[in-house]
């Protein structure tokens, strides 16, 4: 299943109106997997699939977040939210085994 259809299914959606909308997030989500893992635009720019699952969930969180961003929590009346920051080291232990090693980056490139 591609992660627009993951993601759809998940947040309810199964017309192709929030499409636009939902590529935009997947493409944020897939570009901070990337950086996480140290495979952003060095050596592959492709998430692993065993990981796809990551992105699914990191966009539906920004998806849900659409009109609140920044905020940490609110209240309307009886019913209160919380929302969490979008952190990748909570995704930790399925993204490390994916990270590129200093010793595997190109000869010459180091950042400091």
């Amino acid at each position: 299943m591609a992660i627009l259809d993951g993601v759809k299914l998940r947040i309810g959606l199964t017309d192709t109106m929030q499409d636009v909308l939902l590529n935009e997030l997947i493409d944020d989500a897939t570009a901070r997997v990337l950086a996480y893992i140290n495979q952003d635009g060095i050596v592959n720019q492709t998430v692993p699939d065993a990981v796809a699952w990551v992105i699914k969930d990191i966009v539906v969180k920004m998806y849900n977040r659409i009109g609140d961003e920044g905020k940490q929590s609110g209240t309307e009346g009886n019913v209160s939210n919380t929302w969490e920051a979008i952190d990748l080291s909570k995704y930790a232990d399925a993204l490390d085994v994916y990270r590129e090693s200093s010793q595997s980056r190109r000869p010459g490139m180091r950042f400091v």
